[in-house]
């Protein structure tokens, strides 16, 4: 008699994976930011989509991000990454920088990586599909109006690399458009008073500075009589230069520490003569431009006793 013996087996075979971890850009949305007057620091918003994550047996992933005024380029993988950017142009125009993305908040110093590589926490994604993230940027109002009048490209990278073994950097370059309309402005006008009984030798003069402000360089200015409008400037007694023995009439004078002085006689005199403007709003706490109200002392002649006044409008455009 035959025997048959039948032998079953079974084999279990493990094979090892690892999951690799990547992170890439794939694109951004920004408008264009539109500087206004004021002394405010504007906010200015856009988004950034991305994905971080890993290829096989896990869902999402760590990363951290960092802002650079130069290309921090792409790694695959990642090796000596630097601990942090040049940033000079970006820490030149920014007050502040926040950053969220589902649940992932913090602030962004310029040039610096949000997470140190050692950080035992990180930003984190819950998908392997794109995601969006905000920035907000606070900018420096005083260096936006230091802009000439213009459109201006201002440009930076960010990085991006997830935080698992094989990890992965890449980055992408940002240019947000900065629209500068033409600003001017003049701050430091006061009231004046003058006394006949000061006059001395031929005229009558009140001096006072003030601040003139244009990003493009260069204003003209011009003066109207709300006694005499549109005509030689007057003071009156009635408010309106009617009969002629009721007005005094005066002029207005101007200079700057590098132009010398010019005389304004009546409104719309000199329309094309440009004064220098200082580049920032506050002129550097210091006056630019010195204005003088003269009488001549003729015109004080023969006149009547009393209270001559007039409102002056003084007109800044840009050059």
């Amino acid at each position: 008699m035959k025997y048959f013996i039948k032998v079953f087996f079974s084999a279990l075979i493990l094979f090892s994976t690892e999951a690799w971890a990547f992170f890439e850009f794939s694109g951004y949305v920004a408008d264009p930011l539109n500087v206004t007057s004021g002394n405010a620091n504007p906010t200015y918003n856009f988004t950034v989509s991305f994905r971080a994550y890993c290829d096989s047996g896990c869902v999402g992933q760590d990363y951290r991000l960092a802002l650079s005024d130069s290309d921090p380029g792409s790694q695959s993988p990642s090796s000596n990454v630097p601990d942090s950017y040049q940033a000079d142009e970006l820490s030149e125009f920014l007050i502040s920088a926040q950053y969220s993305q589902n649940g992932n908040q913090g602030s962004l110093v310029p040039g610096e990586w949000t997470h140190s590589d050692s950080s035992s926490s990180f930003y984190q994604t819950t998908t392997n599909g794109t995601v969006t993230g905000s920035f907000t940027l606070t900018f420096n109002q005083n260096r936006l109006l230091q802009l000439e009048a213009g459109t201006y490209d201002f440009s930076f990278y960010i990085a991006g690399e997830d935080m698992y073994n094989t990890r992965h950097l890449d980055s992408i370059l940002v240019t947000i458009p900065i629209v500068v309309p033409e600003f001017v402005q003049i701050s430091g006008l006061e009231d004046v008073a003058l006394d006949a009984n000061d006059l001395s030798g031929n005229n009558l003069d009140a001096d006072f500075g003030v601040c003139v402000f244009s990003n493009t360089g260069e204003v003209s200015i011009d003066f109207d009589s709300s006694s005499n409008p549109g005509d030689d400037f007057m003071l009156s007694k009635q408010g309106q230069c009617v009969n002629a023995s009721d007005c005094v009439n005066y002029r207005m004078r101007v200079r700057t520490p590098s132009e010398s002085w010019a005389t304004y006689r009546r409104q719309g005199q000199r329309p094309n003569r440009g004064w220098t403007a200082s580049a920032q709003q506050d002129c550097g706490g210091q006056d630019n431009m010195t204005l003088r109200v003269r009488i001549k002392g003729n015109d004080l002649d023969n006149i009547d006793s009393g209270v001559y006044s007039d409102t002056m409008t003084v007109t800044i455009r840009a050059q």
